[in-house]
């Protein structure tokens, strides 16, 4: 797509990621838009939303528009492709999912149902494959996270390096949380006592690593935030807790910064990743030491600043050292923002 191209056309952002509970993708939304906000003209972006969706963000620029009577998949491959035909506008969908019509221009976040199929359904991997293999045909351009994430949809999708763009995520929704002091007491953990991990608990998170580690270091505890959707993957939580585990499913954020503050270290053990905000989230709530698989992304994010450990095997932890906060400079959702609007309309 060429720059005249994208300024003669509307962009409308598909909203449906208002309608869902929050987790990567839709911060990376959420933090995009607010800060892309303050740098847009009046009504230069157009956000298209549900009737469903709820807690709108109230923005100076960006003209929010309710399309159409449906909600979930049927609004989003008809109603809002629909929408923006009309307006003759570009779609910009920044949570994966586009329209199979007119994909426009899509953030792939990642590519775990090429990488790591075993841990979904059928029924998802089906869909999903449609969905990226559209994208990566149809779409204008394709925006990622990581230069990880970019080479992995290059290996899986053939898309040529020059139609993907890396707008990363970053971290700085944490500095407006505040700490929720009565959070330990709540779960019965003690500061400096317990290891803590946070994120939604499918396989390729490797929680069941945790719990071999629990096992093997029964005089600690380890606390793990999180819930599991096991229409989407395949064989449930997958393992076992041992008596010193503690599922403490969802958290409020104010909780989980607090956490993370006061945790022993944070772990982070995932398989696979296109880019992995919780890491990131910890370090800029206070934790002292973080410990991440050794995996590309984690490398390309943290470099020597992290603590690495194989995650497919159970060794005990030894001794940590502690993470260097300034791998904070490198990402910040205004970067991001700036980026994105360099992609749209210069």
């Amino acid at each position: 797509m060429s720059r005249e191209e994208t300024k003669l056309k509307e962009i409308i952002v598909n909203g449906k990621f208002l309608t869902q509970r929050v987790t990567g993708v839709q911060r990376y939304a959420r933090e995009i838009l607010m800060e892309l906000d303050k740098i847009i003209s009046k009504n230069q972006l157009v956000l298209a939303v549900p009737h469903d969706a709820k807690e709108i963000p109230k923005y100076k620029n960006i003209k929010v528009v309710q399309v159409g009577k449906t909600k979930g998949i049927i609004w989003e491959q008809l109603e809002f492709p629909f929408y923006v035909k009309q307006q003759h506008g570009t779609s910009l969908n920044l949570c994966n999912v586009s329209p199979l019509f007119d994909p426009g221009i899509t953030c792939i976040h990642d590519v775990k149902i090429k990488a790591t199929p075993q841990y979904f359904s059928k029924k998802f991997l089906i869909w999903y494959n449609l969905l990226l293999t559209n994208t990566a045909i149809r779409a204008k351009k394709i925006i990622t996270v990581s230069e990880f994430s970019k080479s992995e949809i290059i290996k899986y999708f053939k898309v040529k390096p020059n139609k993907i763009v890396v707008i990363p995520n970053a971290w700085q929704h944490y500095s407006g949380i505040q700490y929720d002091e009565n959070t330990l007491d709540n779960y019965g953990l003690k500061k400096n006592q317990y290891y803590f991990a946070m994120g939604s608990m499918e396989p390729n998170k490797n929680f069941k690593w945790i719990a071999e580690m629990a096992k093997k270091n029964p005089m600690d505890d380890f606390a793990v935030a999180g819930s599991i959707n096991k229409k989407i993957f395949a064989e449930g939580l997958g393992f076992e807790c041992p008596d010193n585990m503690y599922l403490l499913g969802y958290v409020t954020d104010e909780e989980a910064k607090t956490l993370m503050r006061d945790c022993k270290a944070f772990l982070f053990p995932s398989f696979y990743e296109g880019f992995g905000i919780p890491p990131l989230e910890a370090v800029s709530a206070g934790a002292k030491k973080v410990v991440v698989s050794d995996i590309p992304v984690m490398h390309e994010i943290f470099g020597e600043t992290a603590n690495y450990i194989n995650p497919v095997k159970n060794e005990k932890i030894s001794v940590l050292h502690d993470i260097q906060r300034d791998v904070l400079n490198k990402y910040a959702w205004s970067l991001s923002a700036k980026k994105m609007q360099e992609l749209l309309w210069q």
